[in-house]
């Protein structure tokens, strides 16, 4: 393994952290706030959780270098390195191992299929008959908002409008005050006057357009660190601007992200013979997949399959090894993990990837995330006083 998560120092504890801030139950040990960082709590009653999908901190340092954010923590993501996996734990406050959202597409045994964990569809396929099943037959999950809700404390979240109360969304955000905008200055404006009003708790707002950039051009492209610093000084200006006294503002993201050369990525597809020994279509991501065997027998010849054909270019794990050496993160485990993550993981190494061709459709992506790199694990948190 190149890395592995900490949960001792990563996303989870954040949450936990901004949890006890309020006097609220959490889960999992407080992140280790020291030195410059320990008075950042005094006298707040507001915490605005900006999530920014795909900021890695190694890009983050770049690019801050040209910005000036003082006070900047690093920590880990969970594993997978991934939105559904990750941006769960940071409204639950709980593991992956936990909560049951463990990667882009996954098997689900309560609808029998393969399934797009963000839009609610069959990978590859836009729309899809499973939406409606995933809304009768999975159970919203527990969050922070029924925490905050609990103490008589707000809890919201602010997010695109194509995406507020729909697939993953629909999952994680219940009980929460849901807000939507469509632009950038909508989303400004709305927060603005949020922060006008009299409340006291955690507001979200979840920004996917750098991670969207990063997929089509790269990290490493112009385009996306240009969008980056975009972004990053109009935060700066709004809450120099804006920022009410009792509010404290933490930029941060759910997972880097880390670029791959055309070359490197491989196509693998359905009539590829390693399917021969799947039940099922692979799950996971294009860094990271999850293979469900029609046989445990089967598990050498598929780690063979790929040795032979893509020698040093990815790393096999036994699933139930997966979970006891905490890849998942700690806590009891959810009771479809198993079914979920499958038999093996195939983590891809370097920068490697394989696109699994579901539909045929699926595009030559240029940034992907979901492995364990230095550049797809840790992610930055960066504290806004007035």
């Amino acid at each position: 393994m190149e890395l592995l998560p900490d949960y001792e120092r990563g996303i989870v504890n954040l949450v936990s952290t901004f949890l006890k801030k309020f006097d609220c139950q959490a889960f999992h040990p407080e992140f280790p706030l020291e030195n410059s960082f320990e008075g950042v709590f005094n006298n707040v009653n507001k915490v605005i959780i900006f999530l920014i999908d795909g900021m890695g901190y190694k890009k983050f340092n770049e690019i801050n270098k040209k910005i000036g954010y003082e006070y900047v923590l690093k920590a880990s993501s969970v594993f997978p390195t991934t939105t559904v996996a990750a941006v769960t734990s940071w409204f639950t406050g709980r593991t992956p191992k936990e909560h049951g959202l463990l990667g882009y597409i996954l098997y689900l045994r309560e609808i029998g299929a393969i399934t797009n964990m963000i839009e609610h569809s069959y990978p590859g396929v836009e729309g899809g008959i499973f939406s409606g099943l995933i809304k009768r037959r999975i159970h919203r999950l527990e969050n922070v908002f029924d925490i905050l809700k609990d103490k008589g404390l707000y809890g919201g979240v602010l997010t695109h409008s194509t995406i507020a109360n729909s697939g993953l969304s629909y999952l994680i955000h219940r009980n929460g005050h849901i807000m939507s905008y469509f632009y950038m200055g909508d989303l400004l404006a709305t927060l603005k006057k949020r922060l006008s009003e009299d409340w006291k708790g955690l507001l979200y707002v979840y920004w996917g357009y750098l991670d969207g950039l990063g997929h089509k051009k790269g990290p490493d492209s112009e385009a996306y660190e240009i969008e980056m610093e975009r972004l990053l000084l109009e935060l700066k200006r709004f809450a120099s601007e804006n920022l009410p006294n009792d509010t404290l503002l933490v930029i941060t993201s759910d997972h880097g992200m880390i670029q791959i050369p055309s070359a490197n990525n491989y196509f693998i597809k359905s009539t590829d013979p390693f399917n021969r020994l799947l039940s099922s279509p692979p799950g996971g991501e294009m860094r990271m997949m999850y293979f469900y065997l029609s046989r445990k027998s089967n598990f050498e010849l598929l780690k063979r399959y790929f040795e032979e054909n893509f020698p040093e270019k990815s790393e096999f794990i036994p699933s139930n090894e997966a979970v006891e050496m905490g890849l998942f993160g700690r806590g009891r485990a959810h009771p479809e993990l198993y079914n979920r993550i499958g038999d093996v993981i195939m983590v891809a190494k370097d920068n490697y990837a394989f696109t699994y061709l579901y539909s045929g459709g699926e595009e030559r992506l240029n940034g992907m995330h979901g492995g364990l790199t230095e550049e797809e694990l840790y992610v930055p948190v960066v504290f806004v006083r007035r």
